[in-house]
């Protein structure tokens, strides 16, 4: 086995720096959510319970996987540190699917066993016959009615309580081995599942809290609105959380927003992870501006593209800049970001983290200079190891160890990463690339405007046309304005052609804007 010494423990996996984090920091909080407090002693007792329980299940080996269908709550952490001490992979799986996607999620992951809350047992049942699942455990937010609770379907405190009549067994892992499997957002077809491996995971949690250098080991709060069941949030908190010893303030539903601000009244929180549209949302609240932000140290932005008059806001209000970043799924979240005051450029995504590479490169896949715009590559060991049972989406995007990210980019002459747009969203208007982000700043830049989305449509004139779908404060302003708007402020063939007042745009769980659900 290959061995790191550190602190005389086997491998340098989650597990390693899990036992010596919940042993440093076990008096400190280490979760609260929604009244319940967790701190690292009771993570450790009870995602030990937790493990213990599934290794009573002699049908559960080590790698198999174990699915996570949870919002944000207090038991979310206990359970995925018991799968990965119990041997196993975790699964995350957003509860809001369709039954459609959650049939996928279970068969191509071929998970054996579920958690998931009281309130899904119902709806999810039925569906176990089609799946490879024997296990499921539930957290009764609502108590399931009996008939449809199966022999193989069991509450989640009786399940630690089990586990606590039993005697743990630690299981070896390598840092190869797959921790999560986390699934893409599946915009363009079927979710694929990326593999994580402990030393992925780790890695992004050191390269995000060296790149951030404004924490203190023990001495933090970090905001969790985004769900834990994704990689971005995943990381910063599940993960960070465990090697520095941070309290995380899980958000459970960050569209309540009164809620969210009741939970972070008379606390000093240090950090905060969001992505544009909460910023937007959080910045037009009025209990939210009532909070003391005189402890922040750190915003940062990712998930999608940040908007500059949406950042000029946040900056107004908090006194704290945000500082954008930019990652994926396939790279264990973070791999480029801004490092605060003395080393950031506003627009730009940062620079690398430490241990991460870049190129941009052309469609014949030469390396191109600064400045020119071209395909993201990144290589390092945030890197999954590839897609899960696809080895041809895996050697589509993975070669000699690059990653191509689908996202269009230049690098300047000091090493700052400017986004330009996803590949797949470039509208292409007489045989001009326009770059739907540059209009949604234009846009977004003038007074009553909300938010909005420009897209592709065809036309049999130039191709592609640009529509924009704007929401709008009180009915102002007009399109006509808009438009007058973008001819001042855009070359002729980036001009919308079409412009939709709308109430709202379709957004995922996370926030972002689902535009092939616009019409």
């Amino acid at each position: 086995m290959n061995k790191n010494n550190i602190n005389g423990s086997v491998a340098n996996t989650l597990l390693t720096h899990f036992n010596q984090g919940c042993e440093q920091f076990s008096q400190h909080l280490a979760f609260t959510c929604n009244g319940q407090s967790t701190t690292y002693q009771d993570l450790e007792r009870d995602s030990r319970y937790f493990a213990t329980y599934l290794q009573t299940h002699p049908e559960l080996k080590r790698g198999d996987r174990l699915a996570v269908q949870l919002p944000n709550c207090a038991a979310y952490p206990v359970i995925a540190w018991g799968a990965l001490r119990a041997g196993l992979v975790v699964v995350n799986v957003n509860p809001l699917y369709t039954e459609k996607e959650l049939l996928h999620i279970y068969r191509d992951s071929g998970a054996k066993a579920l958690v998931l809350l009281g309130s899904s047992v119902a709806s999810v049942m039925p569906l176990l016959a089609q799946t490879g699942l024997l296990s499921v455990v539930y957290l009764p937010n609502v108590q399931p009615d009996a008939d449809v609770v199966k022999e193989n379907c069991q509450p989640y405190q009786d399940a630690l309580k089990l586990g606590s009549c039993q005697s743990f067994m630690p299981v070896a892992l390598e840092a190869h081995d797959m921790a999560l499997l986390q699934y893409t957002g599946g915009t363009t077809g079927l979710s694929k599942g990326a593999i994580l491996t402990h030393q992925n995971l780790i890695s992004a949690a050191q390269g995000f809290w060296e790149a951030t250098n404004v924490f203190e080991p023990g001495n933090e709060i970090f905001v969790g609105p985004l769900p834990l069941y994704h990689v971005y949030a995943f990381v910063a908190h599940i993960v960070v959380g465990v090697m520095y010893g941070v309290t995380s303030i899980l958000i459970s539903d960050p569209r309540d927003l009164g809620g969210f601000s009741q939970a972070l009244q008379e606390t000093k929180f240090s950090l905060f992870v969001g992505i544009n549209t909460l910023f937007n949302a959080l910045c037009h609240d009025e209990g939210f501006k009532q909070l003391d932000f005189s402890g922040l140290k750190f915003t940062l932005s990712g998930g999608m593209a940040l908007d500059l008059t949406i950042a000029k806001r946040w900056l107004a209000l908090t006194g704290c800049e945000i500082n954008e970043g930019y990652g994926l799924t396939e790279s264990a979240a973070g791999v480029i970001v801004n490092r605060g005051q003395h080393d950031r450029r506003l627009g730009s995504v940062g620079k690398p983290v430490a241990g991460i590479e870049i190129k941009i490169t052309d469609k014949e896949g030469h390396v191109l200079g600064a400045g020119e715009k071209g395909e993201l590559h990144i290589r390092g060991k945030q890197v999954m190891r590839g897609y899960w049972q696809d080895l041809n989406a895996s050697n589509e995007v993975l070669k000699e160890g690059w990653l191509a990210t689908g996202d269009i980019a230049t690098v300047d002459e000091d090493g700052f990463v400017y986004i330009v747009d996803r590949i797949k969203d470039m509208i292409i208007v007489s045989g001009f690339n326009v770059y739907p982000v540059e209009i949604e700043q234009v846009v977004n830049g003038l007074d009553g405007v909300v938010e909005c989305a420009a897209m592709a449509r065809k036309s049999d004139d130039t191709g592609e046309a640009v529509h924009l779908y704007v929401v709008l404060h009180d009915s102002q302003p007009t399109s006509a304005q808009i438009l007058a708007h973008c001819r001042a402020n855009l070359a002729a063939y980036k001009v919308p052609k079409v412009i939709k007042v709308i109430d709202q745009l379709p957004k995922s769980p996370v926030g972002k804007i689902l535009k092939r659900l616009l019409e």
